[in-house]
């Protein structure tokens, strides 16, 4: 059978319970069907996958960032053949940005690339998406909102390079002492620069906690950035109305209690800044089974992870 713990069944509590005990069962089934699912393609074995329906019917991440698609690519072509580079920090700004490995390879490919030389290279950027667009080459990804400029039918590549990227390349001072940054002060950082939300900002910096960036930096297990879909699922499992506000501090709590127990609940290690992901996956996958809404992508072979 492929799936000996079979679905979860719809909880009272996650209608809204005022309980005070923590039901985590919803993210240990996911965490460990889904990384059946994954072991189970990697191995080449036919399809079906899993006897889970809403896995089988709908796109999930994988547990562990790390896995995606995307961010393999983002390590193979980015993390590490540029991973002494002095602008690796804004080299997966960018990455995370646009978050499409072919816009991506197109502009290392054509030097629209940070330079150690300083010579400005938004104007080149700005030239080659243009470009990369006018070929009827996809630009960005569909996998999360990207900021737009506010001007109607004004250049959105211009907007991107010379703003977003830019302002970071106006402040690239404040991004050289990482001997003494933190993931939560990187974060801040990112975050003082137009078109950087705490969602956009948070992917780059766990990027960064898998180089020399962050690797060692003192809150590597002890902080992360809490998203809408991460408070959404914490509100689940603790019973909590869906739209309660969760503070970031009582966020933290919450999912470093989970990441205590993660492992040995599901066999599968994974990494501090895998739990917000977990939280939000887990949380797509109960609006399915509770008949409160559908997630954007449905599951097609051999598209995403």
């Amino acid at each position: 059978m492929l799936n000996p713990d079979g679905p979860i069944q719809p909880h009272r509590q996650y209608a809204g319970s005022t309980s005070m005990q923590p039901d985590y069962a919803p993210i240990w089934h996911w965490v460990r069907e889904r990384e059946r699912i994954r072991l189970r393609k990697e191995r080449g074995e036919r399809p079906p996958w899993t006897d889970d329906p809403i896995l089988s019917a709908y796109r999930f991440c994988n547990v562990r960032r790390e896995d995606d698609r995307v961010t393999i690519w983002v390590r193979q072509n980015i993390r590490e053949p540029f991973a002494d580079h002095p602008y690796l920090w804004l080299m997966l700004c960018i990455a995370r940005q646009i978050n499409w490995p072919g816009t991506l390879a197109h502009l290392i490919a054509t030097g629209a690339w940070p330079r150690t030389d300083n010579v400005d290279f938004l104007s080149a950027m700005v030239h080659e998406l243009n470009a990369w667009q006018a070929r009827g080459e996809k630009v960005y990804t569909g996998a999360y909102m990207i900021p737009a400029p506010a001007e109607k039918g004004a250049d959105k590549q211009a907007y991107i390079a010379r703003k977003v990227i830019g302002a970071l390349w106006e402040r690239r001072d404040s991004f050289s002492d990482w001997k003494n940054l933190t993931l939560r002060r990187t974060h801040e950082l990112i975050m003082r620069s137009d078109g950087w939300g705490p969602f956009l900002a948070y992917q780059a910096v766990v990027d960064m906690r898998f180089t020399a960036l962050l690797r060692n930096a003192q809150d590597v297990r002890t902080w992360a950035a809490a998203g809408p879909g991460t408070i959404r699922g914490l509100n689940r499992v603790h019973g909590r109305a869906l739209d309660f506000r969760l503070s970031q501090a009582q966020a933290l709590t919450e999912m470093r209690a989970i990441y205590d127990v993660a492992h040995a609940e599901t066999g599968v290690a994974m990494d501090f800044s895998d739990v917000p992901n977990i939280l939000c996956e887990t949380d797509k996958y109960l609006r399915v089974q509770l008949g409160q809404g559908r997630p954007r992508a449905r599951y097609v072979a051999g598209r995403g992870s």
